[in-house]
């Protein structure tokens, strides 16, 4: 089976004057997310490490609609979205996303470091076009 796990990670974060600020918007629109797009998460968003959060989510699902959510709320502030498609390896999904593994969080975790290191807004990374 296939899953979606998204890795977003605010662009410039130590420059931004007003973090705390910035740092509740985030808690507050991965709350709103969590509940807008339920039927799809498989396991919820949360703030991961400082400013970057992830989560995971059923696939196929057009992505696409959350990180518009994700700029609509955030509006001013760029970040970076790391996309990994595959399947994962701990499929216990009480657990928080933090605690789950597998290759689709290998490959977002891949993925947004990528975007960093290439100033790229968002990378997507797969194994097998024919598999998904």
């Amino acid at each position: 089976m296939l899953y979606c796990t998204l890795i977003c990670d605010i662009k410039s974060s130590r420059r931004i004057e007003n973090r705390e600020e910035v740092q509740y918007k985030i808690i507050d629109m991965l709350k709103n997310t969590n509940i807008k797009f339920k039927d799809v998460i498989i396991s919820p968003f949360l703030i991961t490490t400082g400013d970057e959060w992830q989560g995971l989510l059923k696939y196929p699902y057009d992505f696409i609609e959350i990180l518009d959510f994700f700029k609509i709320y955030l509006k001013d502030i760029k970040f970076y979205t790391g996309v990994g498609i595959g399947d994962v390896s701990i499929h216990n999904f009480q657990l928080t996303v933090n605690q789950l593994d597998g290759p689709s969080f290998y490959r977002a975790r891949d993925a947004v470091k990528y975007a960093k290191k290439n100033n790229l807004p968002l990378v997507i990374l797969f194994d097998d076009w024919n598999n998904i």
